[in-house]
């Protein structure tokens, strides 16, 4: 199991018109929490896309548990349980500064060839940089 951290401050941006984070903006704060992570691990999605190899989203499931508002300062915990082989499925959650969950995700990433534009296994250099990290 790997675990990373990305302390994150509400933007005005990221808010609707009731003040508190607009659904779908958890999603792309999820996003920029995993590019970190990834990042962290010694590689970038951008970095896969060069290779050959995108990962799109196949499964999203989120929990909306409490409200978040502009210029919070939350901490987004993500978690890979599994080394990936067909699928990398991080589990996500943002925590307040109580210590409290307030949103959680589980995001699940397909492999696909960019040549083929076809399901892919997960590349062994990506495989082993998790089994490093474990």
């Amino acid at each position: 199991m790997i675990t990373h951290e990305l302390n994150y401050r509400i933007l005005y941006a990221d808010t609707d018109a009731m003040g508190v984070v607009y659904y779908a903006n958890y999603l792309r704060i999820y996003e920029a929490a995993r590019g970190d992570f990834m990042r962290k691990l010694g590689f970038s999605f951008g970095e896969m896309e060069k290779k050959g190899i995108v990962c799109p989203a196949i499964n999203v499931n989120v929990e909306y548990i409490r409200f978040v508002r502009f210029d919070e300062e939350v901490k987004v915990v993500s978690t890979v349980k599994e080394i990936p082989a067909a699928k990398l499925v991080f589990l996500q959650e943002m925590v307040d500064s109580g210590g409290n969950v307030v949103n959680r995700a589980t995001v699940k990433l397909g492999f696909v060839s960019t040549e083929k534009m076809k399901a892919v296994r997960c590349p062994q250099w990506i495989a082993e940089l998790f089994q490093e990290a474990t």
